[in-house]
């Protein structure tokens, strides 16, 4: 995916330079490497608009996807007078999409809303789930049939969302009580455990979003002042990576992704501006105005319409079919074959499968 072309060299044709080639002094060209490009799979839909988050190591795609229905809304415009208003909206459900075929998850318990976040290479899914009393739990799908997460100790109902899923069916995210603190979980094999915190933690607590296949969980903990660290769990132990921003200074640092090899990428809001960061063997890099969604094994990181491969930043609108009627607005996935997930606008559905040809 890189674009590694070189200009080739000329040489002009003249006898001084003809004895000097005799002489050996050879001059080579490097073949020009093509910049890779993708075809595109439309996703569809549930009934209407689709969203996608994750895909797995097989082209599967998880994110969630609004119906055709309508279900009623507390959210109605203020009302005046004696004028009542019921407002309705269209539920969305999470989903699994694979060979050309999109499967509605459901909800947990009388719900009308859930989201796919996350999905491992056999097909689970981990996201979130409104129940009958409108409270959101994380789930875990097993193929079959939805579990709810939330309802496990330390999480006892409160509300929660699973955020990452690894190939061994780990599950991470966070749970909290809206007005308390937040705090990070584990599920694995059947037992929820609350995740350590740092010293510095403060009010606002700690939050998972990612899980590797070696066990690596990736997210962030914010300190007394509200200030969020970039942190790490790995065998029952948390490791604070800091923040890109000066020592004392404010700022929101969050993580997106965690690959195989430990690589995170995330975003960092300082001051108002959002900016884009990897951290890689002990290292946190600035990457700017690039804000990366995901990172696959090879280090490519997806994000908004661009693609980086290392360092080189593309648009992935340059990279598409001309005149395919798309235009990518937010890649949000990429697995280690290179296949991401994004929304487009300009074909129904919104999501759709980069494929690279």
């Amino acid at each position: 995916m890189r674009n590694t072309a070189r200009a080739a060299l000329t040489l002009a044709a003249t006898m001084s330079t003809v004895a000097a080639l005799a002489a050996g002094l050879t001059a080579a060209a490097a073949p020009a490497a093509a910049a890779t490009t993708y075809t595109i799979t439309n996703l569809g839909s549930l009934g209407l608009g689709t969203v996608g988050s994750a895909v797995n190591a097989t082209g599967q795609v998880t994110g969630y996807s609004y119906l055709s229905t309508f279900v009623p809304t507390p959210e109605c415009p203020p009302v005046y007078g004696n004028n009542k208003k019921n407002c309705v909206e269209h539920p969305w459900h999470a989903f699994l999409y694979g060979s050309g075929q999109m499967t509605d998850l459901g909800t947990l318990g009388g719900g009308d809303f859930s989201g796919g976040n996350a999905v491992n290479s056999s097909g689970q899914v981990a996201g979130w789930s409104t129940t009958k009393n409108g409270a959101s739990h994380a789930f875990l799908w097993n193929g079959q049939k939805m579990t709810d997460l939330g309802q496990q100790a330390p999480l006892n109902g409160s509300d929660s969302d699973a955020a990452g899923i690894n190939d061994s069916g780990q599950v991470v995210g966070r749970y909290g009580t809206t007005g308390t603190p937040e705090h990070a979980f584990l599920y694995s094999n059947g037992t929820m455990t609350g995740l350590p915190e740092p010293s510095f933690t403060g009010p606002n607590g700690c939050e998972a979003d990612a899980i590797n296949n070696t066990g690596q969980i990736a997210g962030s903990c914010a300190d007394n002042t509200g200030a969020t660290h970039l942190v790490l769990w790995h065998n029952g132990a948390v490791t604070d990576l800091g923040t890109l921003s000066p020592p004392g200074s404010y700022s929101f640092t969050w993580a997106v992704a965690i690959n195989n090899n430990g690589q995170i990428a995330g975003t960092v809001n300082a001051g108002g501006t959002t900016e884009g960061f990897s951290y890689s063997n002990g290292t946190l890099a600035n990457l700017g105005s690039f804000l990366p969604a995901a990172i696959n094994d090879n280090g490519v990181m997806v994000g908004g319409d661009q693609i980086d491969t290392a360092g080189t930043v593309q648009n992935l609108n340059t990279l598409i079919p001309a005149g395919s009627g798309y235009q990518i607005q937010d890649a949000t996935a990429i697995n280690n074959n290179g296949q991401i997930v994004a929304s487009a606008t300009g074909n129904s559905s919104g999501a759709v499968l980069l494929n690279p040809s």
